[in-house]
């Protein structure tokens, strides 16, 4: 009886599409009273609440914190569309000075060399560490002083002579400590410098200064796992398409992009993610003891390719040696991790 229906309801709405327009002009309409037609809404007129799915992928996130994840590829979009928003906003920064100290007053695409720094830590201190893909390897060692770490780093090998996009410490329980500046050893062959910005805030009362504030680029910043930092269902690369995240591995990976915020070659100064600094040390300010057996080393290095702009990272252990030194080695899950992608 139901195909007999569906039958004779698509006949007939077969003969009332091949009448001809004159015809149809004489069917009369059928709608009744003061019935009007509108447009329909593109969506449904629904406001669904998803902070119970953000929470509960943002749980199961935080359970990926301290674990070689940290170091899985991070993809940063088209490398040009990238670099455009960075240089032009470092550019066009209303309040602003040229960071001195280790650019050596350099900036603005000059030619002249930067003023380097030298290394504290020697090369029989460090390990040289291949990454697991074949795509970089570098050479890295560990110094711990009363009142924080150093930990100086060179990329030995590197498609397209790739620099640093970061380095932090990150623990199980999701407490990350960044950098509170870089210093510069050595450099790829060739550079180019861009704009890095000291921001100087500063009250006045009756002509007279009363409170001044410095921010500046590669400050320290550290914190919990935290949906306030940029943890969000949704993402967007520059140029692409908003789209939705429901993976916990992907939502702990682009909160991570997320909260590096600026990369460390632009924090050092450089206007492209590719040559300039080859070798460079990250100042952690913390208390030495905070540095256990299971606090990870994470260390980036920028990998362009394409026109796309990733990452290959190093997900280290640390181990303490005499005088304070420290040793790394890779992490042994990052081989799985890698393989399973």
């Amino acid at each position: 009886m139901l195909s007999k229906i569906l039958t004779q309801g698509l006949l007939s709405a077969a003969l009332l599409c091949s009448t001809s327009a004159e015809a149809r002009d004489f069917i009369p309409a059928s709608d009744k009273g003061d019935f009007q037609y509108s447009a329909p809404s593109a969506y449904p007129d629904i406001n669904l609440d998803t902070t119970p799915i953000e929470q509960q992928i943002a749980s199961d996130a935080a359970t990926r914190c301290g674990t070689p994840l940290a170091a899985a590829p991070l993809d940063l979009g088209n490398a040009q569309s990238v670099m455009g928003k960075m240089v032009g906003a470092a550019a066009n920064a209303a309040i602003g000075q040229l960071v001195g100290g280790l650019l050596g007053g350099g900036g603005g695409g000059s030619n002249k060399k930067p003023r380097m720094a030298k290394d504290p830590i020697k090369k029989k201190f460090k390990q040289k560490i291949e990454h697991p893909g074949g795509d970089a390897r570098i050479r890295i060692g560990g110094q711990a002083y009363s009142d924080g770490l150093l930990i100086s780093a060179r990329v030995d090998k590197a498609a397209g002579k790739g620099t640093f996009h970061t380095m932090f410490l990150e623990q199980p329980d999701c407490r990350r400590i960044w950098p509170e500046a870089y210093a510069q050893y050595g450099l790829w062959g060739s550079w180019s410098l861009s704009v890095s910005v000291t921001k100087t805030k500063s009250t006045y009362r009756d002509g007279q200064l009363v409170d001044r504030s410095v921010s500046r680029s590669g400050w320290s910043k550290s914190g919990d796992f935290d949906l306030s930092r940029g943890f969000s269902l949704w993402d967007q690369l520059p140029g692409e398409d908003l789209r939705m995240i429901l993976d916990a591995d992907e939502a702990y990976l682009t909160q991570l992009r997320r909260e590096i915020d600026t990369p460390a070659w632009q924090q050092m100064g450089y206007a492209k993610p590719v040559e300039g600094i080859r070798a460079a040390g990250g100042v952690f300010r913390l208390n030495p003891q905070e540095i256990t057996s299971d606090t990870l080393a994470v260390v980036h290095i920028t990998h362009v390719e394409k026109g796309r702009y990733r990452t290959v990272g190093f997900p280290l252990r640390m181990s303490p040696q005499g005088d304070g030194l420290m040793a790394f080695d890779l992490h042994p899950g990052f081989q799985t991790l890698l393989a399973s992608e």
